[in-house]
């Protein structure tokens, strides 16, 4: 073991199974700790070594951690790097893989720490601050006052719900597109006519009014309409669409926008939220079918009765499939309807958020598809053995990786892989867990580093074999 000891290290420091007590003693080992900051079970006494860390990187990673204790967030909050003290601040939401997409909100930071960074000297740290949704009321009301417009505008459209009472004024005190587009985003009606016409008038006035294209787009999307501002847009090419998605424009615009034959406004027509189903089912609308993007918002948010799922799971418009494949309470009818659809990306989808999945769509989709959710769906609880198997035996590295730790492989092919002429897909085997035991110890004395540092990480590693590793470090 001695001979690869670092690696060994490094791999039980991302072991799922590591105790408590085996993470603080690795805390003071002589490795790369990022990967142990990062770990959500990590112990407040490791917490508190990691904090004082001297490289940046460490205590980043460690500010980014959801599960910090209270006396470590004060720690990090006083941080003299400002990235430090920002990734704190902004709470992002962080990725799970359990077999199917997930993103969870940290939990919620002291409020010591949150007055704290409220008043930190770096506008950019508060402005971290401000996108952070676990923020107390009364400390973002605060911060719609903060000397730093772009703070405070931040602050507003983060809040749920908006202060609309404020976003006049703060449109006022903004100078900046990107600030105006967010607190365009809080109304909760129309943009008044004009505050429209305040905001047009700038951009008109601009030297650089293209830098305003995002913000032209929105004020055609939400401006309470006029006949002059329906023509001004209308007129405009880059404006259609938006015009076409706004809520006031009127149903004779709507008729004959359906009619566009720019495919993008007869899109922006067809999710327009109340349409006429009827005239939703005429309008003709082409899909990039590898596309992300196309969805619609607030399909994701409307309460469907099954009726509704069936009915929007049948429609002609990929839009409205793909939007559903998204939601994670469909009836087993609704996603049988979506797996069988004929466009990619919905099938896709399936494969990414339903946990009733079928096990073979899963493992036809996962055959072709290199994106990252290609890892989630080997891990999926329906996801076929054969299939994994058939990966695993495959020319291209890619399919051999995503396919190395799944658990239903024979071990005649874990030994294949763990021969495999690529380092990253001998690492990925060592981690499979149907490893016997005997086997898996002899892997920690592996002349390649790789293997040993997947064996270490392997979650089936008996525990009093981890702290012989760590007695060995003298840790």
């Amino acid at each position: 073991m001695q001979r690869n000891l670092g690696a060994l290290l490094r791999g039980l420091a991302g072991n799922p199974s590591a105790p408590p007590e085996a993470l603080v003693r690795l805390a003071a080992a002589d490795i790369d700790r990022t990967e142990l900051a990062r770990r959500r079970d990590l112990p407040v006494q490791a917490a508190v070594v990691l904090a004082d860390d001297e490289d940046a990187r460490v205590r980043s990673e460690l500010a980014a951690n959801p599960n910090l204790p209270a006396e470590v967030q004060i720690v990090l909050a006083r941080d003299v790097d400002a990235r430090v003290r920002g990734r704190l601040a902004e709470g992002g939401e962080y990725f799970t893989s359990v077999g199917l997409h997930a993103h969870h909100l940290p939990g919620p930071l002291s409020h010591e720490v949150y007055e704290l960074l409220a008043r930190d000297p770096q506008p950019k740290v508060r402005r971290a601050l401000a996108f952070n949704r676990r923020l107390p009321a009364g400390v973002r009301a605060r911060m719609l006052d903060d000397d730093d417009a772009r703070t405070a505008a931040i602050a507003a459209a983060e809040w749920n719900p908006a202060p609309t009472a404020r976003i006049g004024e703060l449109l006022s005190r903004t100078t900046g597109a990107f600030s105006r587009e967010l607190l365009l985003h809080c109304l909760d009606g129309p943009l008044p006519i004009e505050a429209a016409r305040g905001l047009l008038a700038d951009i008109d006035s601009s030297a650089d009014p293209a830098n305003s294209a995002g913000l032209l787009r929105q004020i055609a999307a939400t401006v309470d309409l006029d006949a002059d501002l329906t023509g001004r847009f209308l007129t405009d090419p880059q404006l259609r669409a938006a015009v076409a998605a706004n809520p006031t424009l009127g149903p004779g615009h709507v008729a004959a926008l359906a009619h566009d034959p720019d495919n993008q406004v007869r899109a922006a027509v067809v999710a327009r939220r109340g349409l006429d189903p009827v005239l939703r089912e005429s309008v003709s609308v082409e899909y990039d079918d590898r596309s992300s993007g196309n969805t619609v918002a607030w399909l994701l948010t409307e309460d469907l009765s099954e009726p509704d799922q069936l009915a929007f799971a049948r429609s002609r418009h990929q839009a409205f499939r793909k939007t559903l494949a998204m939601r994670t309470d469909l009836s087993d009818e609704a996603v049988g309807i979506l797996a069988a659809d004929e466009s990619f990306a919905v099938r896709l989808f399936v494969c990414e958020r339903q946990p009733n999945a079928p096990g073979r769509l899963l493992a036809h989709i996962a055959s072709g598809w290199k994106g990252y959710s290609r890892w989630d769906m080997l891990a999926h609880k329906n996801f076929p053995a054969d299939a994994a198997t058939a990966l695993a035996r495959s020319d291209d590295p890619r399919d051999r990786v995503v396919a190395a730790a799944h658990p239903g492989l024979a071990i005649e092919t874990i030994e294949a892989l763990l021969a495999d002429g690529t380092d990253y897909v001998r690492r990925r085997a060592a981690t499979n867990p149907s490893i016997p035991t005997d086997r898996l110890i002899t892997l920690l004395d592996a002349d390649e580093s790789a293997v040993v540092s997947g064996a270490a990480a392997n979650r089936t590693l008996p525990v009093v074999t981890m702290h012989q590793v760590l007695d060995q470090a003298r840790l």
